[in-house]
């Protein structure tokens, strides 16, 4: 009979037990002690506390009740199974439970709330003395929310307190739902929320979110499959084949040492810490059931905890996401990642009132990482518009950065995107907003990225500025023409490992000045406290009223002062730099990299190339006998672009119909040989 029974409470009670253990893994008794005893020396009569304001509720109090039962079941903490502690866990439950606290925000309702309350039920069971079973059944039920299904990361987070309640319970019924909505967002539709074919994830319709709601995606997915490894609800290899996938070509590719771009945690930008990674045992969880690729994980554990350098089992990537409008790339040395917005997809979100003065971060922002760290916490203080990357009007303060609509805003125009080959790729971006028009394009290759505009225009009163990079200051800037430099001959600057070279000089500005703001200014559910901060930034100020303005200027990664002067500026051409062409030519690579903005004719060296759309070119080993072109439609418009070819390795010049890719594909990349 025992057995049976027991038979019957699988997998349960192995399913409780893990979840159990994993919350406690990175416990750390000391702190959670002290943490734990304020709190619970705090706590009124009636198990509320002075502090908190019930009538909008957020983490707290929950936090501190889960606090207190996880120092309560754990033998080498000091407060184990110490009986005040336990009267102080039921009596504030109970008050949770008479007051049924309510936030404006839906989240804290539906998702928040019943997975605090589900994780300390299940911390309880594991108590010498656990709760009233009365308290114990009126918790459970009030945890109880109608499942949203189809709606992404949100899904999978309101199935987790499923899965808390179904252990806690044992209804089978419950597991199955549990389980099956955990993982229904690992699958792939193309255009709806989630996980993307080119790799990229979309929440709040079709707006990159990669390490924001992608990153509840990928926790809540590693949590799901690794609760359920080994039982009949395991996580079917196809979906672990998608998630695998995610987490190695795209998420983890997405944080440099423990630091994530800034360019994909969407609005969470204006959180404090929140491009701080804080993967805890997330990837070691996915060694279990995906053991095939325990080398990758390895590395990245190490990487990303800080136990081995930023650089450390980086393989160098380029990836043109053309359903989202970013662009990675990545060397051992550097990431440097492009974020934009077109008619098929939204800005970046201002929402709850967060990423209040985000207006031009999918205007091409350019996130530059060595360490990871350059931009963690810098945001009170950045100069909103003056984001990395972009071209935008210089408001005489941040207000003229204000995002003035709350989700959903779609960008506005269509010819955004690029060519990759995986390795190298160019990417492009038509502007075309806040009164400012430019035509911004980035080639990517080893040592350097090469960022050029074109077409800069505007009738605005304010100044048109180009800024190169915002971060923080790290020792000194060098540069060959002091903080500022006007003119067209060449000028270059060094800072914190990274080079800027200006092949036609401009008006340059730099500086490294505290810089004063507070987190509030970017998100009203942070903190008022003024903060002061050293900030490096450097711009081109292209005045007021430009009518056909440009810039040039190369980024080199992990470089040095004599490496800055000794390095070959010749490898580079820029061959043309309008509003209709955007090309360079890498002499030392042997490639070519060049955006057609409209039909037209690049004809310069000996080297002959004309296409009848327009599009995004890319042309490696071109001095050989048997060169690749790759070719991409950024508006994804057209079904084949026809080119006509004359190389210095070709006897004649080629003519070839070129069918690109259509459907969910349409912007992603074709490839032809060129044979002779």
């Amino acid at each position: 009979m025992g057995i049976s029974a027991n038979a019957q409470n699988e997998p349960f009670n192995v399913i409780l037990q893990r979840i159990n253990n994993d919350l406690q893994t990175f416990v750390k008794d000391k702190p959670l002690a002290e943490e734990v005893g304020k709190h619970f020396k705090n706590l009124n009569a009636d198990g509320s506390w002075a502090d908190i304001n019930y009538a909008d509720v957020q983490y707290d109090p929950l936090k501190r009740i889960k606090d207190m039962a996880t120092a309560y079941i754990r033998p080498s903490n000091k407060l184990y199974n110490d009986s005040e502690l336990h009267a102080a866990i039921v009596r504030s439950l109970q008050n949770w439970l008479d007051k049924n606290p309510k936030n404006k925000n839906w989240w804290y309702n539906d998702i928040f709330y019943p997975q605090a309350i589900g994780q300390t039920l299940i911390l309880m069971r594991n108590a010498k003395t656990g709760l009233p079973a009365t308290l114990e059944n009126a918790l459970i039920k009030r945890i109880i929310r109608k499942l949203k299904t189809g709606d992404g990361a949100n899904t999978s987070d309101e199935a987790l307190h499923y899965l808390y309640r179904a252990c806690l319970t044992q209804n089978k019924a419950t597991l199955d739902s549990a389980a099956k909505y955990l993982f229904e967002p690992i699958a792939i539709t193309d255009g709806k929320e989630g996980v993307q074919v080119d790799g990229s994830y979309y929440q709040h319709g079709k707006q990159q979110a990669i390490a924001s709601y992608g990153r509840v995606f990928a926790g809540n997915s590693i949590n799901a499959a690794f609760y359920l490894r080994g039982t009949q609800y395991a996580l079917p290899k196809d979906q672990l084949a998608i998630l695998v996938n995610y987490l190695k070509n795209t998420f983890l590719k997405t944080i440099r040492g423990s630091f994530y771009d800034f360019n994909v945690r969407g609005r969470g930008i204006s959180r404090k810490d929140s491009l701080s990674s804080g993967l805890g045992g997330m990837v070691n969880k996915i060694k279990l059931f995906d053991p095939e690729n325990a080398a990758y994980w390895n590395a990245s554990t190490l990487r990303t905890s800080g136990k081995k350098p930023a650089s450390y089992g980086v393989v160098a990537a380029h990836n043109q996401y053309w359903k989202s409008g970013y662009t990675l790339h990545l060397r051992p040395a550097y990431t440097f990642s492009v974020q934009t917005a077109s008619t098929r997809t939204l800005r970046t979100e201002r929402g709850n009132n967060e990423n209040i003065l985000g207006k031009f971060l999918p205007d091409g922002a350019t996130n530059i990482q060595r360490s990871g760290s350059e931009y963690a916490n810098l945001m009170p203080v950045w100069e909103w518009d003056k984001i990395p990357g972009t071209t935008s009007r210089d408001y005489p303060d941040d207000n003229g950065a204000t995002v003035l609509k709350e989700w959903g805003i779609p960008g506005t125009t269509k010819f955004v995107g690029g060519v990759s080959d995986g390795i190298y790729g160019v990417s492009c971006y038509d502007l075309n907003y806040d009164s400012v028009q430019a035509k911004k394009a980035w080639f990517f290759f080893d040592q350097e990225v090469v960022c050029l505009g074109a077409g800069i225009r505007s009738d605005s009163k304010e100044n048109i500025t180009t800024t190169i990079n915002q971060a923080w200051s790290r020792g000194d800037i060098i540069s060959s023409n002091g903080m500022q430099a006007k003119g067209d001959s060449e000028v270059w600057a060094l800072h914190d490992s990274i080079g800027y070279i200006f092949p036609q000089g401009g008006n340059l500005e730099i500086s490294n000045n505290p810089q004063t703001g507070n987190w509030y200014r970017i998100n009203h559910f942070q903190r008022k406290t003024e903060i002061k901060h050293n900030v490096f930034k450097v711009w081109l100020n292209h005045g007021a009223a430009p009518q056909n303005a440009g810039y040039q200027y190369i980024v080199l990664p992990g470089t040095s002062i004599n490496a800055l002067k000794k390095y070959n500026r010749s490898m580079i051409q820029v061959l043309k730099n309008t509003e209709e062409i955007q090309a360079v030519k890498h002499v030392g690579l042997n490639m070519l990299q060049a955006v057609f903005y409209k039909a037209g004719t690049l004809s310069v060296n000996g080297l002959f190339l004309h296409v009848d759309q327009a599009c995004t070119v890319y042309i490696k080993d071109m001095n050989a006998k048997s060169p690749v072109l790759y070719i991409a439609d950024p508006a994804q418009e057209h079904a084949t672009v026809h080119v006509e070819i004359k190389l210095p390795g070709l006897s004649k010049a080629k003519s070839m119909d070129c069918n690109l890719p259509d459907g969910a594909f349409a912007g992603a990349t074709a490839s032809f040989k060129i044979k002779e």
